[in-house]
């Protein structure tokens, strides 16, 4: 089951907001379940935006000039 879950990321400006994050569903006794929360997010919900994560583990906005970074 996927889950909602709510977290604090920063932006490039050290602002620090928070958001959403839908959780991948890992399916349990696999290698999988020893992600770190960060390798669990399929994507992040900011200001009703979704922002899935690039190979950098960052999130970049495709609609401000914002890039977050998970911090909680």
């Amino acid at each position: 089951m996927t889950q909602m879950i709510e977290l604090k990321v920063k932006d490039q400006f050290s602002n620090i907001h928070e958001v959403q994050a839908l959780l991948r569903d890992i399916p349990e006794n696999t290698e999988a379940n020893n992600l770190s929360l960060f390798q669990r997010i399929e994507h992040i919900v900011v200001n009703g935006e979704m922002i899935q994560p690039s190979i950098e583990l960052l999130f970049e906005s495709r609609h401000s000039d914002n890039i977050y970074r998970v911090v909680e």
